[in-house]
């Protein structure tokens, strides 16, 4: 059993390559920038590019089982040559961004939706993993709460359930060494569902100190999120967040119902991230 894990710079890529060579098991790292991987000592790296299928028939040689964040540029030709690779599993890591009404008109539902698709079309095993937001997208505050000053928030009454990218990591290590998951696609969540405010109120209970939170006008955010995010990927997250005031339902696989594990808090994520933010 070979695992090839892509995006292994990735929050829960990254993770999840420590954790699998942890057990002992056989994992190569990939990305287009091999050079660039911090990986365990010992873990093999290769270079794996969507836009170069040379690069697919080295990156794959050998390969068991495949861990793939979902890119839709030369997806077809990345599962035709694992197939032909012998590959036997594909874990892909998408949005449940891909359940929400009107998913084919969202620029970043649709993203994922391609590649969902295409594994589906194809003669592999294929379980996707739909997580919400993580808790880690907090950290886009960290830089204004570390100088102390106020959090830019549009939408700040919209409730996500922010899920530890660790909980991820734990049914993507099932999915991949268990095969319990296979043909399934599993909705992911963290345990609480929790406003924006609410969130902030979290890290300034833990720092110890208040910080103030600007609500921003959905004007504002489109540009100040427009400097670092596409247009249309800025106005889907915007839509998806004006649909969240009202509360979030919950998701329709707990990573307690798969793991057999509560999943951790965002005040956990926080507390074991506290640093980034004083």
């Amino acid at each position: 059993m070979t695992i090839l894990i892509t995006g292994a710079r990735g929050t829960v890529g990254s993770g999840l390559l420590r954790r699998l060579h942890g057990l002992g098991l056989d994992v190569r790292a990939s990305s287009r920038h091999p050079e660039q991987l911090a990986v365990p000592a010992g873990v093999p790296v290769t270079t794996l590019d969507l836009a170069r299928p040379d690069t697919f028939g080295p990156a794959l040689a050998g390969v068991t089982d495949l861990f793939l964040y979902a890119e839709p540029a030369g997806i077809d030709a990345l599962l035709a040559a694992a197939t032909a690779a012998g590959v036997e599993r594909v874990v892909l890591l998408s949005s449940s961004a891909v359940t929400e009404p009107g998913a084919e008109h969202e620029p970043l539902a649709r993203h994922h939706l391609m590649v969902e698709r295409a594994l589906l079309a194809s003669p592999l095993a294929g379980t996707l993993l739909r997580p919400g937001a993580f808790a880690s997208n907090a950290l886009g505050w960290s830089h204004a709460i570390r100088a102390g000053g106020a959090v830019e928030q549009a939408y700040p009454d919209a409730h996500i359930a922010p899920i530890h990218p660790e909980d991820i990591v734990d049914v993507a290590e099932l999915a991949l060494t268990e095969h319990n998951l296979d043909g399934r696609a599993v909705a992911l969540a963290g345990p609480e569902s929790l406003s924006f405010r609410e969130q902030v109120a979290v890290l300034a209970e833990l720092l110890g100190r208040p910080i103030e939170l600007h609500e921003l006008t959905r004007e504002q955010a489109v540009e100040r999120m427009g400097r670092y995010l596409p247009a249309p990927v800025v106005q889907s997250l915007l839509n998806y967040w004006s649909g969240a005031l009202d509360g979030l339902a919950g998701a329709a696989d707990s990573v307690q119902r798969i793991t057999g594990r509560p999943g951790r808090t965002f005040r956990q994520w926080a507390s074991q991230h506290l640093t980034a933010f004083g």
